[in-house]
């Protein structure tokens, strides 16, 4: 496998070796398209998928920028569409916990959720309806059961009190 850092052990440190050579980047180029083909990937999940088969931080340095020109990866645009994907079924700390993960920073996701604002009360409504909560009715410990669902699915305390009492006002009207 190919070294990472090679500064330090005698002999190594070569130019050749410690800048990859064009065959490496070729090679690292042509692996960083052949993974983008099957799916989208942040540049934080090439980098990472890349330096795992062990090529030269040179080389992958060349293959980002080579698939960044040819727009094969942009993290705006994972992310956007990311969000688009999954605004009706996740909560927006739920995505971004999700997209942090990915590596994708703070700057890119809020411009990402600028384009795609997500109604956190819509998605609790819904729901609420999948889950049969019966609104005014609802026990005392059915209210806490579902409340305790939706915070793990990471909403915030008051949009799920505030959309259980909307709802609750729906169906009684």
């Amino acid at each position: 496998m190919k070294e990472w850092k090679l500064e330090g052990v005698s002999g190594l440190e070569g130019p050749s070796l410690q800048s990859g050579n064009a065959g490496d980047e070729k090679e690292a180029r042509n692996k960083a398209v052949y993974y983008l083909q099957f799916s989208s990937k942040t540049e934080w999940e090439l980098r990472k998928k890349l330096a795992e088969q062990g090529f030269l931080p040179a080389s992958v340095d060349s293959a980002i920028r080579f698939v960044k020109a040819h727009r094969y990866l942009d993290d705006g645009e994972y992310a956007a569409r990311y969000i688009e994907r999954n605004q009706r079924k996740k909560s927006r700390k739920q995505m971004v916990f999700e997209l942090r993960q990915k590596g994708i920073d703070e700057e890119t996701l809020n411009a990402a959720f600028e384009e795609n604002p997500v109604d956190e009360e819509e998605q609790i409504l819904r729901l609420l309806e999948k889950k049969g909560y019966r609104g005014e009715e609802a026990e005392r410990e059915e209210k806490q059961k579902i409340s305790a669902y939706l915070a793990r699915k990471g909403f915030a305390y008051e949009a799920i009190q505030r959309a259980m009492i909307n709802y609750a006002r729906k169906n009684r009207d």
